[in-house]
């Protein structure tokens, strides 16, 4: 008998998934939308696989319970044209990637991230940790992938175990891509030291999920950067290192990052790095900028480095996203 079942008295076994949505007096459903109140007792793995990946209207830990189940009863060995065992072929070292933008990791630059995967119908999970898994940053988040072709998930780091049913590797790993939102950096790293995160995100990096964001999101990805995480004024913060170098995010928007970025670098506090506006940003494989985008006309990426004992602040040639366009590397 497969887990997750349960076996009735002189019936044939009973899918588990079905103890959720019993109409009881005493236990209420775990989702009451249209498609869940259907009688589809006769085909659980397609129950589960839309309450794991399609409900709107489910709690996070029961959608986190059925991803696993499906995620178990997805993975199973298939062949294709070349006869082979999908695992018995040999692959192609996949390509780290990470897209981040200066600020507005918006619909324009979710479709970008989800064109990178390669994917029908990517898997896209949002990771809120430095907006302190704000509901409000979450509901724009799907609110952004709503018209896009693309499956959204959410990740809360501000758990307890009771209602946390996947390990973080569980989750994260089973994505096409990750999402960061903007917020403290500072406490973003923190937290992601403590509960192990930041080295899910390595593997996820190494496994070629595509990772990314903007601000917050975007800055975590370098050796360090320029932070509001502190009270006060803006001061300096170390990240994950993934990319070389340093960042500034929201170049064009707040009046006190550009001079103190430049002023950073030419006194060696910060190493030489990428400067972004808000709505541009860059797209690297590896640890190689392989492209500078921005999705609004105005929207700059820099590079600022010294020169000859000199700050330079070296303009990158962008090329311009939007919701009609196509992703081309």
């Amino acid at each position: 008998m497969e887990p997750g079942t349960t076996k009735p008295k002189g019936g044939r076994p009973r899918d588990g998934v079905w103890a959720d949505f019993d109409e009881s007096q005493s236990k209420p459903r775990a989702c009451v939308c249209t498609w869940c109140r259907l009688e589809m007792k006769s085909e659980p793995k397609r129950m589960i696989h839309h309450l794991a990946q399609k409900c709107k209207q489910i709690d996070l830990a029961v959608r986190n319970k059925y991803l696993l189940r499906w995620n178990e009863m997805s993975t199973t060995t298939h062949e294709d044209d070349t006869g082979l065992p999908r695992k018995m072929q040999k692959t192609s070292h996949k390509k780290r990637k990470i897209l981040i933008a200066g600020g507005g990791f918006n619909t324009v630059f979710i479709k970008y991230m989800a064109a990178l995967t390669g994917k029908p119908r990517p898997r896209i999970c949002y990771l809120p940790t430095a907006a302190g898994d704000q509901e409000s940053s979450i509901i724009k988040f799907y609110e952004h992938c709503a018209s896009l072709n693309v499956e959204p998930f959410v990740q809360l780091s501000f758990i307890s175990s009771s209602k946390q049913i996947l390990d973080w590797d569980e989750m994260l790993l089973s994505m096409d891509a990750i999402v960061c939102s903007g917020g403290n950096t500072v406490n973003q790293q923190a937290i992601w030291k403590a509960h192990g995160i930041d080295d899910v995100l390595k593997q996820a990096w190494d496994k070629g999920i595509i990772l990314g964001g903007a601000s917050a999101g975007g800055l975590c990805w370098f050796e360090e950067g320029t932070t509001d995480s502190r009270p006060k004024r803006l001061s300096t913060v170390k990240c994950l290192g993934f990319l070389p170098g340093s960042h500034c995010p929201h170049y064009d928007v707040e009046p006190e990052r550009r001079p103190l970025y430049q002023k950073l670098i030419s006194t060696g506090e910060l190493k030489p790095g990428y400067a972004c506006d808000n709505d541009a940003g860059i797209y690297f494989e590896d640890t190689e900028a392989v492209r500078a985008v921005t999705a609004r006309a105005d929207a700059k990426v820099y590079y600022v480095s010294m020169v000859g004992g000199q700050i330079q602040e070296q303009q990158i040639p962008t090329h311009s996203i939007n919701l009609d366009s196509s992703c081309t590397i």
